[in-house]
């Protein structure tokens, strides 16, 4: 069967790009994805809100993996949110700029998305798998599970790991590796389900986020540990040293003197941080200074205080590898080898959006942005 264009992937990039041709022209679109309908992926968003974007994507370089404002510039924040506006959806910006639906239910976007592309009869949404795709001619073929097609225009939106059904064809591709992860370590196991926030995370290149932690079994979860994930996804390793402070909020030296005037509660060490630490968390300070847990408060040493402060304010673990829980992809298709249209430059024609492209952000919204912007992107120049 021949289309005029085929879109793989029914994700978000996918559907703005759809969204954007069906506004603009008459031609048959036919998209591909492995669910049962379009946008469903983004049902999990955001724990169900959907982070939709954020309102300071630019300068992209603090947010990103390399600097897109060329391609954010194109197609911004405010523009998505307008965009959304004609579709139904009203949205909020909450205090950290993030934008969510105003019933801050991700249903609401999937709802207006699908809402949007069932008006259009030169539309035709396929279930079914991608297994090749190759060249003929000016034509590009796509073969799926039950199918082949065959079309002129070819938009891959499938997401960060299609690399083998992409293999006759010669795209350079950047390694993927699993992003915004929950990072394993040494074990945890005392500390499994205890929440620190907010807390900061950092590795030994200093790089630090701030936020929520979540610890498991054997490492640690939460927003502060998926954006400091994306450090060892873009290094293709995760191995190494971080080290999490449990109280930001407090100086070394602050903590210092706040812990030696609580040596007048003249307790056990066993309840020297009841009011401060959780239990679990007070337990893993004091037993990783070795300091007898029935020893009194008033016994404590400069020393032995100054240890507690490095413990709190210094947790050190080393990073073993990642949980199987990511929300995005680190790597992909070379942004190089793509023109300003996110075209191939080696092939005509041949259109990539959305997570499938070498760019990556760290939790807030910023890479549904850019899986909205690089959609539109696609859209437009087709």
């Amino acid at each position: 069967m021949n289309f005029d264009v085929i879109i793989l992937g029914g994700g978000a990039s996918g559907c703005m790009c759809a969204m954007t041709i069906l506004k603009k022209s008459k031609i048959h679109v036919l998209m591909i994805d492995a669910g049962n309908k379009p946008a469903k992926k983004l049902m999990v968003t955001g724990n169900g809100r959907c982070n939709i974007s954020n309102k300071k994507c630019v300068p992209s370089q603090e947010f990103y993996n390399q600097n897109i404002d060329r391609f954010l510039n194109k197609f911004t924040p405010d523009e998505t949110i307008s965009f959304f506006h004609d579709l139904g959806l009203e949205c909020y910006a909450d205090n950290e700029n993030r934008f969510y639906p105003i019933s801050n239910s991700a249903k609401s976007v999937v709802d207006v998305i699908n809402n949007e592309l069932e008006k259009y009869k030169n539309f035709t949404f396929l279930t079914d798998f991608i297994e090749k795709i190759d060249k003929k001619g000016d034509n590009f073929e796509i073969f799926t599970k039950s199918n082949h097609f065959n079309c002129k225009k070819l938009v891959v939106a499938m997401g960060g790991k299609i690399d083998s059904a992409l293999i006759n064809l010669d795209i350079d591709w950047i390694q993927s590796k699993e992003s915004l992860v929950a990072i394993k370590t040494n074990s945890t196991h005392f500390l499994n389900g205890i929440r620190v926030s907010p807390a900061k995370i950092s590795n030994l290149n200093g790089v630090a986020y701030e936020g929520e932690i979540l610890f498991k079994e054997s490492g640690v979860s939460g927003i502060a540990a998926f954006n400091l994930s994306a450090c060892f996804a873009r290094n293709k390793n995760f191995s190494g040293d971080i080290e999490i402070d449990l109280l930001p909020q407090y100086t070394d030296n602050y903590l210092f003197e706040l812990l030696l005037n609580r040596k007048s509660l003249e307790c056990s060490i066993n309840k020297f941080f009841d009011g401060l630490l959780v239990p679990q968390l007070a337990y893993h300070i004091f037993n990783g200074c070795n300091i007898d847990e029935n020893k009194s408060s008033r016994q404590l040493s400069n020393e032995e205080i100054n240890e507690f402060v490095k413990k709190i304010k210094h947790l050190k673990l080393k990073v073993r590898s990642c949980y199987d829980n990511n929300q995005v992809i680190s790597g992909g298709v070379n942004m190089k080898t793509l023109t300003e249209n996110l075209e191939s430059k080696k092939y005509r024609n041949l259109y990539f959006c959305g997570e499938i492209c070498d760019v990556d952000g760290i939790c807030g919204g910023y890479n549904l942005q850019w899986a909205w912007t690089s959609g539109h992107i696609v859209g437009a120049a087709i």
